[in-house]
């Protein structure tokens, strides 16, 4: 019988070719020599002055509209300089050009031979911007266009790419004076630059171009596969799923490269593919840091060569303890996501299953015997991994980490909801509320938990809560503290409440429970 997780899998082995209708990136820069007619050489970063020099050698950048060439501030409101006046130089600058093309056509999903021919020097002030359009084609074999912004000071004029009900949205002003940013995108894509709302933004703009009279390039066209995995995660529901899928990523990367935006080939198109399905089909979608941690006791091999675990037939290394966890969260859009870290369920969970098996370790470290220790062995795993779940079950999820990962959660959402100002039918307030129906059980949290419900003046999850504990949850001395806090507010049994908000409208099936948190809090 096929396992959500194979079928997941089976779906997205469709996606084989790389690459998108845009891709970004920065690069460090050894600083060329660029000179523009009637302006002399540029320094880097650009100058304030040098800025207004150069608007004032530059023309009105026009717009076109079918054969036509037009002239309308309203539309698009920026300086440019004709390719025939720039002149860029240097020894360094050849193969930083060349790289970002690679890097670029590699984004794109491009094989094969691709040049880079500068089309225009583009100025953007205060207040420039360029309304949503199409760019067309300006020279035999062009298929995309680069952008790539010098360093300069300067706030917006982010660049808004869409394609076929997709939309990235990219600031290009990057991050360090000694780097550029650089997005290459289709020229069928429609795509906008919003207004520039402080300093300068200096831009170079290139044609990519394949040689050859054979068809342009086109995106690539998921959607089909996307509509697919859409359907598929609709129908995922159940209780008896797997929680969340894990989907381990093909390439290598740092935590500096962790993110959807520096996703390279096959994992950055299977990325676009469940960026478009994932909302939808009501689930969230993330990219993580998948690690493994192994250890157990080593033999040695009589020298400092040490038999590795998978080599069977000698029988060195076995494992004891093997631990998969997932840290470091991205969402879709860049930014961190607010999840600690959460176990992954390696039999249910990944897909494909078995993709984690026979990995080769990233580190590996082995400790001598001494004393009436024996040798042992750790070796450490690091993966990149897009996981899904399904909002309705996001506290499931959130649970799987425990009161660690569970309970700075929903402190968060408690200061995020009282600093909107506590509104009882704040969105926030029932995503809270949700998590009264996590087990009573196996937890050490229950004082905590207990404080932030009674902070959103939730009486029924306190009520449910204590309910459960009454029924045989655990009561631990660890929640004593945070339990004593929130007991002092809990009238006598037999009292009435006075207030429904008051955490005493738990009731009287939950008050024995009440007074065993006060004789917990009062252990030594």
């Amino acid at each position: 019988m096929t396992t959500i997780p194979a079928t997941f899998a089976a779906l997205l082995s469709a996606v084989q070719r790389p690459g998108d209708f845009v891709t970004t990136g920065t690069a460090s820069l050894m600083t060329p020599l660029i000179e523009v007619d009637g302006v002399g050489p540029i320094a880097l970063p650009l100058l304030p002055i040098q800025a207004e020099q150069l608007t004032a050698a530059a023309e009105r950048a026009p717009y076109g509209r079918g054969p036509q060439t037009l002239y309308d501030e309203s539309v698009r409101r920026t300086s440019q300089i004709d390719a025939a006046r720039v002149r860029i130089g240097g020894r360094h600058w050849p193969p930083t050009l060349e790289g970002i093309v690679g890097r670029a056509a590699e984004g794109l999903g491009v094989s094969g031979p691709v040049s880079a021919e500068l089309y225009k020097m583009l100025v953007y002030g205060p207040g420039d911007f360029f309304l949503e359009h199409r760019d067309t084609e300006k020279e035999p074999g062009m298929f995309a266009m680069l952008v790539i912004v010098l360093p300069s000071l300067s706030a917006g004029g982010e660049l808004v790419v869409r394609h076929k009900g997709r939309e990235k949205r990219l600031d290009l002003r990057g991050g360090d004076p000694s780097e550029l940013a650089f997005a290459a995108f289709y020229a069928d894509c429609v795509h906008e630059v919003l207004p520039v709302t402080a300093g300068h933004r200096l831009a170079l703009i290139y044609n990519l171009v394949r040689p050859g009279t054979e068809r342009p390039p086109q995106p690539p066209d998921y959607t089909r596969e996307a509509e697919r995995v859409t359907a598929f995660l609709k129908s995922w529901g159940g209780a008896a799923g797997p929680r969340k899928l894990v989907y381990p990523r093909e390439h290598a990367y740092t935590l500096a490269e962790l993110d959807f935006a520096t996703l390279k080939g096959a994992d950055a198109a299977v990325a676009g593919v469940l960026a478009a399905a994932a909302p939808p089909a009501g689930c969230d979608l993330h990219l993580a840091l998948l690690s493994i941690e192994e250890n157990g006791p080593a033999e040695h091999s009589g020298s400092y060569s040490y038999r590795r675990r998978w080599d069977e037939e000698e029988d060195g290394f076995e494992v004891i303890d093997r631990l998969a966890s997932l840290t470091v969260w991205r969402r879709p859009d860049g930014t961190p996501g607010p999840l600690g870290p959460l176990p992954v369920e390696e039999d249910s969970e990944v897909s494909p299953p078995g993709a984690l098996d026979d990995l080769v370790p990233d580190e590996e470290r082995f400790q001598e015997a001494t004393g009436n220790a024996g040798a042992a062995f750790e070796w450490s795993y690091r993966r990149a991994a897009l996981v899904l779940w399904l909002r309705g079950r996001f506290f499931a999820v959130l649970s799987q980490g425990g009161p660690a990962v569970a309970l700075p959660y929903l402190d968060d959402i408690a200061a995020r909801w009282e600093g909107e100002g506590g509104d009882p039918a704040s969105p926030l307030r029932a995503e809270a509320g949700a998590l009264a129906d996590w087990p009573g059980g196996g937890w050490n949290g229950h004082g905590r938990l207990l404080v932030l419900l009674t902070r959103l003046g939730d009486a029924e999850g306190i009520k449910t809560l204590l309910g459960r504990i009454a029924d045989g949850g655990s009561l631990t001395v660890e929640d004593a503290p945070a339990a004593a806090c929130w007991s002092r507010s809990v009238p006598p049994p037999g009292s009435r409440p006075s207030s429904p908000e008051r955490p005493a409208a738990c009731g009287k099936p939950a008050a024995p429970c009440c007074w065993a948190w006060r004789g917990l809090s009062r252990r030594p």
